[in-house]
């Protein structure tokens, strides 16, 4: 890897995920879930079941040719390595908005504001009229590094709610939600704004 904890030594690019992306997006949606939920979900969930069904649903998404009236999927890489990605599916539970379904970053990426850069690039991206639309996520109650962040970004909780895994019934999530893409965005810039002028942006 390319990279000391802390900051950037190489430029980080960003462009819209490709079906050619597919096993770089599924290696590292398993492996940081499998860091991340550590504790929080079963072990042989994490093992044996998350990989085959990660598997499926990239496979599902970046099918040829991605679906982008459907989903907008942006990467960030560093020289030829992917090292996060951002999703928001776009006709799913629309009476929330836009769905931020994934937002994972490479465990020695984390700490370097990757995370907001990616909401901001994705929501560039958007169409003038989805920008002003509300955005919301699902969040694992107990994941509270990815609440942390949540909180700081501006999100508002609106609910919570169980059996959304039906593997997992007993797992609790809390949806957020931000009033437009266009906030979210903003406040994200707020976040980065200490990394202007270090990381060649």
């Amino acid at each position: 890897m390319t990279e000391a904890r802390g900051f950037f030594v190489a430029p980080v690019g960003f462009r819209t995920a490709s079906s050619n992306d597919y096993s770089s997006i599924t290696d590292l949606h398993v492996r940081v879930s499998g860091e991340a939920y550590a504790g929080i979900l079963p072990t042989d969930y994490l093992a044996s079941v998350m990989p085959d069904e990660k598997a499926k649903l990239w496979e599902r998404r970046l099918a040829s040719p991605v679906q982008l009236e459907k989903i907008s999927i942006t990467v960030a890489e560093v020289r030829a390595d992917l090292v996060g990605f951002a999703c928001f599916v776009l006709d799913e539970e629309t009476q929330f908005g836009s769905y931020l379904h994934n937002l994972y970053v490479d465990r020695s990426f984390q700490g370097n504001r990757l995370g907001p850069r990616l909401l901001i690039e994705s929501i560039s991206r958007f169409s003038s009229e989805r920008r002003e639309m509300p955005v919301h996520l699902l969040t694992i109650r107990e994941n509270d590094q990815a609440r942390r962040l949540y909180d700081r970004l501006g999100g508002n909780v609106i609910e919570e709610k169980q059996n959304v895994m039906s593997r997992c019934p007993e797992v609790t999530f809390v949806r957020y939600q931000w009033p437009s893409a266009r906030m979210m965005a903003s406040n994200a810039s707020a976040l980065c704004t200490p990394l202007h002028g270090a990381n060649g942006r």
